[in-house]
């Protein structure tokens, strides 16, 4: 189409007729499902499918407020991201639905359903009082209990740590039946597999329970972090799902104990560490194609764990207090817009005063994490710790904890650094809070002094990333089996679970990896550590045998 003469915005009105599909087969796009004698309509526009159901700028810069109508049997509930405004019957049977014109959305957030479906009140929520309900396929409504309770404390607690109020006009949670993601977080219409949402009462246990509002309260992070403000290219994606997954946590984290609060990020960053390898693939990549933007390559796990990883790395190294501001500036400085990895680097230094840009991008650009070696020297003003990387050195904020001190990070960007002391400690562990995303090796005195005389006092996560950087360097081979061997009954005696686990992993690594002739020797050890003595039907059991026991208590099948 060829214009006469420049328009600009608000000048032109552009009216394109088309017809979209429902598709019966694919998940993506509009497309529809039958359970039963029913059929019901969904949407699945993320990453760049809202173009097969309407004509679009299909990218996320391209944020803009949408007007929806539908027009659908008057016996079916249509529901979009706004709240419905009038409905008018039309000929036929059908109904014409209007529903209110939505603040700035990206085309991959736009939602819209249709069905007999069951709507359950679930009241109202957040500073707003904004109206909650969960939208069940026909006949499911008692199956939306737990969901329908969730809400209002999880929106609550984010609506708390963030400082701005929910910003969308209603939120209905819907189960859908079929979704290529197991949730959407499309605001004011956010979408579950039904499996996620929906539970018989009778069969809703704690566990189940637990993770629905996990999943529940990732989507509603994203109210913000993603929908509020929208990373301005995919390649940044991770400032969607990153943050969501670690808000996740940190909400979720309130629910549990004290004792077990910042067990699950430590879990994650382990899990990440284990997987993730220089030959891998960083959290910002490029993406310029439909192949660059499926569910396992943009949205690739990394993104979510390692990037939620890097951000508890973050609130460690500058402190939760001034890291929250910092956040809560990087949301209304964008509102309603969108954002790049430099502007959260910008509103950081504004409130911290600290450049993150050197340490953030190096974890954000390149795959894999540094193994930081560490050991104590003395030094003219007093003794040092020295940290010793490999060559093309990463940027690394490295937090310590000794007794008698405050915890302190200092950054270390070269293949040698060092952090002053102003005496020589006890012990000292060199991931304090255990959110660092690196492994700490330590020299055999230091592991001995911290497993020694420091492990007793040191927080869960910290305990936690130890345990774990023991367990991936014994495995790795870059600490001694001798070296291991010294520390692993200290951490033995530790009742939590998650250390025993890895106590038992290293144990069974090093048990199958001796040597021949040694093998009877480290058995008679294996029964020391574990304090595990074979029932008496079997005292006369080999060596082999006891090994094999070993193994299994350690979960499994590691191969030397």
């Amino acid at each position: 189409m060829l214009l006469a003469h420049p328009a600009g915005p608000g000048h032109v009105d552009v009216e394109i007729h088309y017809t979209g599909k429902l598709d019966e087969k694919s998940d993506v796009g509009a497309y529809r499902r039958k359970s039963g004698d029913d059929w019901y309509v969904f949407t699945s526009f993320t990453a760049i499918d809202a173009r097969r159901a309407f004509p679009c700028f299909d990218e996320p810069a391209y944020k803009a407020p949408w007007d929806v109508v539908m027009h659908v049997k008057r016996d079916q509930v249509a529901v979009a991201n706004a709240p419905e405004i009038s409905t008018t019957d039309e000929p036929d049977g059908m109904k014409r639905v209007v529903f209110k014109t939505t603040q700035p959305l990206p085309s991959e957030i736009v939602a819209f359903a249709v069905g007999p479906f069951d709507v359950v009140d679930a009241g109202v929520a957040g500073e707003k009082k904004i109206p909650v309900r969960i939208i069940t396929p026909r006949g499911r409504a008692v199956e939306a209990t737990a969901a329908r309770a969730a809400t209002s404390q999880i929106l609550a607690r984010l609506e708390q740590y963030i400082g701005i109020p929910y910003p969308w006009d209603k939120l209905d949670h819907i189960a859908v039946l079929a979704t290529p993601f197991g949730a959407t977080e499309n605001p004011g219409l956010i979408t579950y597999d039904a499996s996620l949402l929906l539970a018989d009462p009778s069969q809703a246990t704690q566990r189940w329970q637990q993770f629905m509002r996990s999943v529940m309260t990732h989507e509603i992070a994203h109210q913000w972090f993603g929908n509020l403000v929208t990373q301005a290219w995919w390649n940044d994606v991770w400032l969607s799902e990153g943050f969501a997954t670690w808000l996740e946590t940190k909400i979720s984290d309130l629910e549990r104990p004290p004792f077990e609060r910042g067990l699950t990020a430590t879990d994650t960053r382990d899990a990440m560490l284990s997987s993730d390898s220089a030959a891998g693939r960083p959290v910002r990549v490029p993406a310029r194609s439909r192949d660059d933007l499926g569910p396992y390559t943009v949205y690739d796990l990394i993104i979510y764990n390692k990037g939620a990883s890097i951000l508890q790395m973050l609130e460690n190294w500058l402190g939760p207090e001034v890291f929250q501001r910092a956040l809560h500036r990087y949301l209304i400085d964008h509102q309603f817009g969108n954002a790049t990895s430099a502007d959260l680097v910008k509103a950081i230094q504004q409130e911290s005063g600290v450049d993150v840009g050197p340490v953030l991008f190096g974890f954000l650009d390149r795959p894999g994490a540094p193994v930081l070696r560490f050991s104590m020297a003395p030094g003219g003003a007093g003794p040092k710790l020295e940290i010793e990387q490999d060559g093309n050195p990463w940027a690394v904020p490295v937090c310590i904890h000794q007794p008698g001190a405050a915890r302190r990070c200092e950054v270390v960007s070269s293949t040698h650094g060092e952090i002053q002391l102003t005496a020589l400690p006890i012990w000292i562990w060199t991931n304090a809070y255990g959110s660092g995303y690196y492994r700490s090796l330590l020299s055999a005195e230091m592991w001995d002094a911290v497993a020694g005389s420091g492990y007793r006092l040191l927080e869960e996560p910290e305990q936690m990333a130890l345990a774990a950087d023991l367990q991936a360097l014994t495995n790795s081979g870059q600490l001694p089996a001798a070296e291991a061997m010294k520390v692993l009954p200290q951490l033995d005696r530790d009742d939590d679970p998650r250390v025993q686990t890895e106590v038992r992993r290293i144990e069974a690594q090093l048990a199958i990896v001796a040597p021949e002739a040694d093998r009877a020797r480290y058995a008679e050890w294996l029964k020391k550590v574990m304090r595990a003595e074979l029932p008496a039907a079997q005292q006369g059991a080999s060596v082999e045998q006891f090994l094999e026991k070993a193994q299994a208590s350690a979960g499994g099948d590691s191969k030397p």
